[in-house]
């Protein structure tokens, strides 16, 4: 039982879609019902499918780098724009 490392892509209808990363081709779907935390759209997470259901960690560090290296890509872009 290995765990994998996703990003939360999306939620469609009661499915949660994480993308396998790094590559983000591979998807999982799980639901929405069986996630065991509050997850939002663009969070990094540890999954270990067991089986009869997941185990979800939150990487909230490597979560909040991601958001800061994506919202200092879209400041040098939009300064590139003046």
């Amino acid at each position: 039982m290995n765990w994998n490392n996703y990003t939360l892509d999306r939620f469609e209808g009661h499915y949660a879609v994480f993308l396998k990363r790094p590559a983000e081709i591979e998807q999982l779907l799980i639901h929405q019902n069986d996630l065991q935390v509050h997850l939002k759209q663009g969070d990094l997470v540890k999954i270990q499918d067991y089986g009869t259901g997941y185990n979800i960690e939150l990487l909230q560090e490597e979560t909040a780098q991601k958001k800061q290296q994506i919202a200092d890509l879209m400041k040098q872009l939009r300064n590139k724009r003046k």
